[in-house]
């Protein structure tokens, strides 16, 4: 005999989060967008692949471009990554984007130059060195 509760089966498809998020599990850290990440510092003015001759970014003539300096410059400094390009740090930096603008770039390669070369790096298994240039502080 059934009792007068019944129970509700949803058949419905589950309902879209809000706001997707990846979690990055080796370090416990989430990220929905590069705003959600700690504050750079000041002095970062250009961070570049030396062998590839590829400016990732510089703050002097690319004022928009935060959300790479804020990510990259996190990788830079996080020493499982060896300032280094990698599948994994690839994966890492294009979780770190806002997934709108990763999809935006894989429908429009070439518009977002970044997110274009870190899936590259993804995609190809490359492994290079990038660099972060500081304004020295003066001295007096």
């Amino acid at each position: 005999m059934q009792s007068g509760l019944t129970r509700t089966l949803r058949t419905s498809a589950p309902r879209p989060l809000a706001r997707r998020c990846v979690v990055r599990a080796v370090e416990r850290k989430e990220y929905f967008d590069y705003k959600d990440m700690p504050p750079m510092p000041l002095t970062v003015h250009k961070i570049t692949i030396p062998e590839m001759e590829y400016v990732i970014v510089d703050k002097s003539c690319e004022p928009k471009r935060m959300a790479s300096l804020a990510i990259f410059y996190d990788l830079w400094k996080d020493k499982q990554y060896g300032s280094r390009l990698s599948r994994k740090s690839a994966l890492t930096a294009l979780c770190m984007y806002d997934q709108d603008d990763v999809a935006e770039a894989g429908a429009n390669p070439g518009q977002y130059p970044n997110i274009d070369l870190l899936q590259k790096v993804y995609s190809e298994g490359m492994d290079v060195a990038f660099v972060v240039e500081e304004v020295q502080a003066p001295t007096n």
